[in-house]
């Protein structure tokens, strides 16, 4: 602890540490030396915090794992005369500079959505994106500024006057004062304190003056009066609703439930400032405007994403390649809905390696799902995997708007297989409250041979017969392990591999599109990397689910008894019924060695009986070296946005939103069932419409109640009950009521 020294307590994300530290310590980190070490290091084992240094970097890491950190803030002696030398380096342009700041943010959003860490380029938010110049000649007694500090000093340079505005916001957020602009040409502002004086008071002589210096070709302050002589009040006029949006548009973007009560409360807990409600609920919807903004600016860099995506197009070549060559020929089709504004969808073919996750082929954007979209995927899914007319390869998908059509069309030859899934969903909505149906149904769809098949079909016969009638029409064969090929080595029924690539971008699918597309292809990388140390440290022959699953089939050998057969032919006796187990082709007639590649309780009897080894009797496709293959070739890294080239074709517009739903007829969306005790949902009048009179109480908020049917929320005239003749509800006793009544009662009649 130093001596004469203090202790904060400050709570924060790592990627966010650096800027919390600008805002909530009393002092500015403005010619300060800041260092840092563990909670169990000693002093000596602290590092220091330099711009371009990697400890931040470290710190940061660190601290996502330990949660802990100890950070001093020391002043620098040394400082004050080598200000100018420990920022020197090259002049960046500032409409550059603007545009990195922006791509950072941009990136960092990325980077939260894809490992929640820090980005690379963190150390940006410390260094200040003006610097001093590199002529001698040319006036060098000019100091540049720190971004959030809060400082400002004479002769203080600026790369351009939204620099400087930007400083006067952060000197108010940090000392707290009410300031005001008194000029704001395009060459010069000027500021000067905004506090009210009475009559006969001298008023406050804080003020300063920015002006662009020509020589320089920077913003100087010229004027600047440091002490005010007179009080805080807690508001400011700077802080403006623009101003507001700027500083809470990141809290919107991840809460879009963030109200403007919330925005006030942090306000006043951040900066101990006063703003009205009025301003935080024009501050939430310019905020949302401006995420909007970011929204539509996507569409303008997709023609330069392509074009960096043309040469980054061998990493998706190579995914796909190890689909190809050393995955099962098996996958899953499906879109899910964007949830940014644009409501686009997203299509995605996903299949399964050899550990039995998912591994993901391939993924596009459209506009709709419809037989057009799904067929231009399903083409450059064919010529990309070599699909041809299909034969050989099994595709799982539910009953998606034109899937069906566009799969026939393309892959006449392929194994259809329906999502069970979803026939179950649509047999749920149809026949509720059918406790037992869900386990009935399973059982049809998990019979891996015909004779289970139609044993449990019977079941549901007997179940019900208007659910046996409801599944017949939905074809069951279409989602029964005991009519597919067993071509695929792969035992689903259901498109679980898709919905769990759906449920693994659900971060990004609220992201603007490229921002979208970048986490996605990020995700991609870190879970091929992840995966790839996973199965290199695995020293079995086979996978670690592959495994999992025979051992548990072991475990059910005790009720098997075997008889040979000759030739390598067998006999298995489990309970009441037998099943012929060919050792030779790896066939058993309940087919659940035939449908997945691993051994079952019957082959796995025989093993044991005449102790063989397992390793030897399991498909290859889940081999460990198999499941190394997949990932060996990672996805290469791809430049940042600022590095793109510049595409010269059309900028892309968003598509219409509100212009093309209505003309369209979507369907607008279901509304909940209000309560008993809920008024109906009523249009809300205008200000300039709420007419108040002043003899009689407002109707709003009342509960009606129907004469007719006793019901409410109607009254009679609406009522579409058939009950007639019903008896009439009981007039209210006579006293006053809570809630008023706009008819006087008996005894407030004056004669």
């Amino acid at each position: 602890m130093y001596v004469g020294g203090g202790y904060r307590i400050i709570s924060a994300l790592p990627s966010q540490l650096y800027m919390n530290l600008m805002n909530q310590l009393p002092v500015s980190l403005y010619g300060q030396r800041v260092w840092y070490k563990l909670p169990f290091e000693d002093l000596k084992s602290r590092k220091q915090l330099a711009n371009g240094d990697d400890n931040f970097k470290k710190m940061c890491e660190a601290a996502m794992w330990i949660n802990q950190m100890d950070i001093y803030v020391e002043a620098d002696i040394e400082s004050a005369g080598s200000e100018r030398d420990e920022f020197e380096g090259d002049e960046s342009d500032t409409d550059e500079s603007d545009h990195n700041e922006y791509q950072f943010e941009e990136e960092a959003r990325v980077e939260q959505n894809v490992a929640d860490f820090v980005d690379e380029e963190i150390d940006l938010y410390a260094t200040p994106p003006c610097s001093d110049n590199e002529e001698n000649d040319v006036r060098g007694d000019y100091f540049s500024y720190k971004k959030g500090s809060g400082e400002l000093k004479l002769n203080q340079a600026f790369d351009s006057l939204k620099d400087f505005k930007e400083a006067m916001v952060d000197y108010v957020l940090k000392q707290g004062w009410n300031v005001k602009y008194t000029r704001w040409d395009k060459d010069k502002s000027g500021l000067c304190c905004a506090s009210e004086t009475e009559e006969g008071d001298e008023e406050c002589k804080w003020k300063i003056y920015c002006s662009y210096e020509r020589p320089l070709q920077k913003w100087l302050v010229k004027t600047y009066v440091k002490d005010h002589s007179c009080q805080k009040s807690g508001y400011s006029r700077i802080i403006n609703q623009e101003v507001i949006a700027r500083l809470f548009v990141n809290d919107v973007r991840d809460n879009p439930k963030f109200m403007p009560q919330n925005i006030q409360h942090q306000i006043h807990k951040r900066w101990d400032l006063t703003v009205t409600i009025d301003q935080c609920r024009n501050a939430r919807a310019r905020a949302f405007e401006m995420i909007q903004e970011e929204h539509d600016l996507q569409f303008s860099r997709l023609r330069d994403y392509r074009l960096e995506l043309l040469e980054f197009y061998v990493c998706f070549d190579a995914l796909k390649q190890a689909w190809s060559s050393h995955c099962r020929p098996i996958f899953g089709l499906d879109g899910c809905f964007l949830k940014c504004t644009s409501k686009d969808q997203l299509l995605a073919a996903v299949g399964r390696d050899a550990n039995n996750q998912m591994f993901p082929i391939a993924w596009a954007v459209v506009d709709v799902e419809n037989e057009d979209n799904w067929m231009w995927f399903l083409q450059k899914l064919q010529k990309d995997l070599d699909l041809k007319d299909g034969d050989g390869f099994t595709v799982i998908f539910d009953r998606a708007k034109g899937l069906w059509n566009a799969v026939g069309a393309l892959l006449p030859k392929v194994e259809h297989r329906m999502c069970a899934r979803h026939i179950y969903a649509n047999l749920k909505r149809n026949h509720p409250h059918r406790a037992d149906m869900k386990g009935l149904f399973w059982k049809v769809a998990k019979s891996y041979n015909i004779a289970q098949y139609n044993k449990s079909l019977e079941k549901v016969k007997a179940y019900d017969m208007q659910v046996f009638d409801s599944m017949m029409q939905k074809n069951p064969k279409n989602c029964s392990l005991a009519f597919f090929s067993p071509s695929s080595s792969c035992d689903d029924v259901s498109n679980n591999v898709s919905e769990s690539f759906n449920h693994a971008i659900d971060p990004a699918r609220s992201m603007p599109l490229v921002e979208m597309l970048e986490t996605i292809r990020r995700r991609a990388m870190l879970c091929m990397d992840a995966r790839k140390r996973k199965a290199m440290s695995h020293r079995g022959k086979f996978s670690i689910k592959a495994q999992e699953i025979v051992d548990k089939e072991q475990k059910k050998i005790k009720h098997c008894k075997v008889f040979p057969a000759g030739h390598e032919m067998y006999e298995v006796r489990d309970k009441k019924s037998a099943f012929k187990v060919n050792m030779v082709l790896h066939t058993c007639t309940c087919r659940k060695w035939d449908m997945s590649g691993l051994p079952c309780r019957h082959a796995l009897k025989i093993i044991s009986d005449k102790k063989r080894k397992q390793e030897d009797y399991m498909s290859h496709c889940y081999l460990t070296s198999k499941w190394r293959n997949q990932y060996n070739i990672p996805i290469k890294a791809v430049r940042g946005v600022n590095f793109w080239a510049k595409s010269d074709e059309a900028v892309i517009v968003p598509p219409p939103r509100d212009e093309t739903e209505s003309s369209k007829g979507k369907k607008k969306t279901q509304k909940r069932i209000k309560g008993r005790n809920e008024s109906p949902t009523k249009k809300k009048k205008k200000k300039k419409e709420m007419v108040t009179s002043p003899t009689k109480v407002s109707r709003e908020r009342r509960i009606i109640h129907c004469g007719r049917c006793l019901g409410v929320g109607h009254n009679a005239r609406n009522c579409h009950s058939i009950v007639a003749g019903a008896k009439p509800r009981p007039p209210r006793k006579k006293k006053v009521s809570d809630e008023g009544s706009s008819q006087p009662m008996q005894s407030q009649v004056i004669d």
